[in-house]
């Protein structure tokens, strides 16, 4: 009788643990599920920057409690898409030419500390990964403009992946949706994006495919400033001294 309630007791705290372990998992996919909720509709501009994000409305719509949007909330001010703000709360983030300038600027340098760390031999898995992606990229339209994005952010963060180094592809990640949410508000002409976003990623493919190490880190470089330098264009940014700077980094 003993032998069957130790089982017995076995079997319940087993029972427990798992328990435990589903309802966290569970917890994990509604909040990670809510995250690409509110990001969504950040993108599509139904919560506007500058808007003020009300937790218990999100609560309501999501059917959940509090805590996993809070929990979200938090995710999405990592990830810069929006600010908190004492006595006032969460809203969207306002994006700046300067937020767009840095986030460039950093992924620029973690791609190239990537580049020179495999010496400019990119590895065979990366190149087809990256071959695969710009045949994706060839007839993408303005009206599949969030894939454009998508597309860019895969293409680059291949470059990083690839070096194999995790702190540097999580610093490079914290940039992601920094650069989806300038392409989003920043760019005018969202037409001409979508049409030169193959040109554009094919010339770093191609200096891949030479494994010339400088070449490789020139086409990024270069690639990043005509970014920002369009920017700069649509904005009536004045600043001739960041392009002096970019030469002179990395």
């Amino acid at each position: 009788m003993r032998l069957a309630n130790g089982a017995c007791e076995l079997l319940l705290r087993k029972r427990e643990r798992v328990g435990n372990f589903m309802g966290a998992l569970l917890y994990q996919t509604l909040r990670e599920s809510i995250v690409d909720a509110i990001r969504s509709k950040i993108f599509n501009h139904e919560i506007k920057p500058g808007q003020r994000i009300v937790e218990l409305e999100l609560a309501k719509e999501f059917h959940t409690s509090r805590g996993p949007i809070r929990e979200a909330l938090r995710q999405l001010e990592n990830e810069g898409i929006i600010v908190y703000t004492r006595n006032v709360g969460c809203s969207v983030k306002e994006l700046s030419f300067q937020d767009s300038y840095e986030v460039y600027l950093l992924r620029t340098n973690y791609e190239v500390i990537s580049v020179r760390f495999l010496q400019g031999k990119i590895p065979e898995e990366s190149m087809q990964r990256l071959e695969e992606i710009l045949s994706r990229m060839k007839n993408l339209t303005a009206e599949e403009f969030d894939q454009v994005f998508e597309c860019d952010n895969e293409f680059h963060e291949e470059l990083v992946k690839m070096c194999g180094m995790p702190r540097v592809q999580k610093a490079w990640k914290e940039q992601y949706y920094g650069n989806l949410f300038a392409g989003y508000d920043l760019v005018q002409d969202k037409e001409a994006i979508a049409k030169h976003q193959y040109a554009s990623h094919k010339v770093i493919f191609d200096a891949c495919v030479s494994g010339d190490c400088e070449a490789i880190c020139k086409a990024i470089k270069d690639h990043y400033w005509r970014t920002i330098a369009g920017m700069m264009r649509d904005q009536n940014v004045d600043a001739p001294h960041l392009e002096t700077g970019w030469d002179c980094l990395f």
